[in-house]
């Protein structure tokens, strides 16, 4: 048998239990589909598996009415990943046909990526336990005989050698298959079903995985890796370690025009679930006090706070949200446009309704000029960022994205004298991902010079609250190892 000459990764998402709420409250089905369009984007955006496993229980409850609504809502979310997929039935699944008349009907035998995958949909078998027939134990000699590399085993229900792992479910013919399997020469069983899941399981001729359930916190996946003969697991989890005290401080509410799902009452809930120690809810000063088309249009910028007509003025709505909402962990502040005179959009009244302020610049006065020069968009932004700076900002929004945004890599000659500017007006530098890719070099140039980072996750969908994975990994990318909370700046104890 032949092993792969390339290092392959499987994403793992199982026991999702779309639905209304369950009988057991730690099964959060009224949030499932939150958590697998939040592990989707982790995997198209960071992870990038070249193959991903859906091993059944996508939703909870089959008898419900609008269960035909709920899978097909999945599939849309599935729809987005971005690696190959197969998807297999659980026994919450209902019937095979139906299934897949919604999801795509993997083969017999996928081949993908140099791995041959066989997906199993078994026989139920009394205590939530399964049986597999004759034919399909069948499929693992089948598999071999015309084909010599990898071959992989996919199936929802736990399946190990009883008689080496502590788990309440298996295969009641579990020996027999295990066998097949060493016969033929089967690398690597992958499992669901077991919500807990259960450690990495080897034997001399096969490994075997049992993956934990996505819909209990804390929201875990696995991305397992081939590599020749070397396999290797990496549990994920889609909730921040509780023990960091994180605080997402860039959440957006209802009242932006560019927000999708988000309200504040439901990033309140998830920031409990995602693990977060408090929450910074912000709006865009300029869509506050701005119509649609004026901000749009860039008038807000062009005319500053002189523009602003009673007529369109929402900040009295947004203070509303604060008076409803606010508590020693959930803050309100603005994030607060700058004009094309490097000018905070923000009337001074306003300012002391609101607890902090980030400061963004969204738009130079020279960016939409045919023909205009990077040196002139640089020339512009730390002209304008020094008049800024001087306004009581707390929070510098994504540093360099505008950059970003025009196609072009951030200006690494800036890095040190925007670094001492922030030091300057003691502004920390947020990390965000939000359309987004963080420098970093400057974020690195930030601790050297005693520059407060924020975390901010620049929510507008419901499934990015929180979400400051990519914030923890970049901090251990530049090889930061101290305390967190030394470098942070967390609203909550503004």
């Amino acid at each position: 048998m032949s092993f792969l000459t390339k290092k392959t990764t499987l994403a793992i998402l199982t026991d999702i239990h779309y639905g209304a709420s369950a009988p057991l409250p730690e099964r959060r089905t009224e949030i499932a589909d939150i958590l697998l369009l939040r592990a989707v984007h982790r995997l198209n955006r960071f992870i990038w598996p070249d193959v991903t496993l859906v091993l059944g229980d996508l939703v909870e409850d089959i008898t419900v009415p609008d269960v035909s609504e709920h899978m097909a809502h999945l599939r849309a979310i599935l729809d987005k990943l971005k690696s190959p997929t197969i998807v297999i039935p659980g026994n919450h699944d209902g019937d095979v046909e139906a299934f897949y008349h919604v999801f795509k009907r993997p083969k017999a035998m996928e081949d993908i990526g140099g791995i041959r995958f066989l997906p199993f949909i078994d026989r139920e078998a009394p205590g939530f336990n399964a049986s597999r027939s004759a034919a399909d134990i069948a499929r693992f000699r089948a598999a071999r005989s015309d084909y010599d590399g990898p071959i992989v085993a996919l199936q929802h229900v736990s399946l190990a050698p009883p008689d080496r792992v502590d788990i309440p479910y298996n295969y009641t013919n579990a020996q027999a298959i295990v066998a097949a399997m060493m016969d033929s020469g089967v690398a690597l069983s992958i499992g669901g079903h077991y919500h807990k899941g259960a450690p990495l399981l080897r034997t001399e001729h096969s490994t075997f995985v049992n993956a934990p359930a996505l819909c209990e916190a804390p929201f875990p996946f696995l991305v397992v890796t081939l590599d020749g003969e070397k396999i290797t697991v990496e549990r994920h989890q889609l909730a921040m370690p509780e023990e960091l005290y994180l605080v997402d401080n860039h959440i957006h509410t209802q009242l932006a025009y560019c927000a999708e799902d988000v309200t504040v009452e439901r990033a309140v809930v998830l920031a409990q679930d995602f693990g977060l120690a408090g929450i910074g809810f912000v709006e865009h000063s300029g869509q506050l006090y701005f119509d649609r088309a004026r901000y749009w249009g860039r008038q807000a910028f062009q005319e500053g706070i002189a523009g602003v007509r009673e007529t369109d003025n929402r900040l009295p709505d947004y203070l509303a949200l604060k008076r409803a909402f606010a508590n020693d962990t959930l803050r309100f502040g603005l994030e607060v446009d700058c004009d094309y005179h490097g000018n905070p959009l923000l009337r001074a009244e306003d300012r002391r309704h609101v607890d902090f302020l980030i400061g963004a610049i969204h738009g130079l006065p020279s960016e939409k000029v045919p023909g205009v020069t990077r040196e002139t968009l640089e020339g512009e932004f730390f002209l304008l960022l020094e008049r800024f700076l001087k306004n009581g900002i707390h929070i510098l929004a994504h540093p360099f994205r505008i950059f970003r945004k025009a196609g072009w890599d951030p200006p690494e000659a800036l890095f040190l004298p925007v670094a001492k500017l922030l030091r300057k007006h003691r502004v920390a530098a947020e990390v965000n991902f939000h359309g987004n890719e963080p420098p970093p070099g400057f974020v690195r140039l930030c601790l050297e010079l005693g520059v407060k980072l924020s975390f901010g996750s620049d929510t507008h969908n419901l499934y990015e609250v929180g979400e400051l994975a990519p914030h923890l990994q970049l901090l251990r990318d530049i090889g930061f190892s101290g305390n967190i909370a030394d470098v942070l700046l967390s609203l909550i104890h503004i």
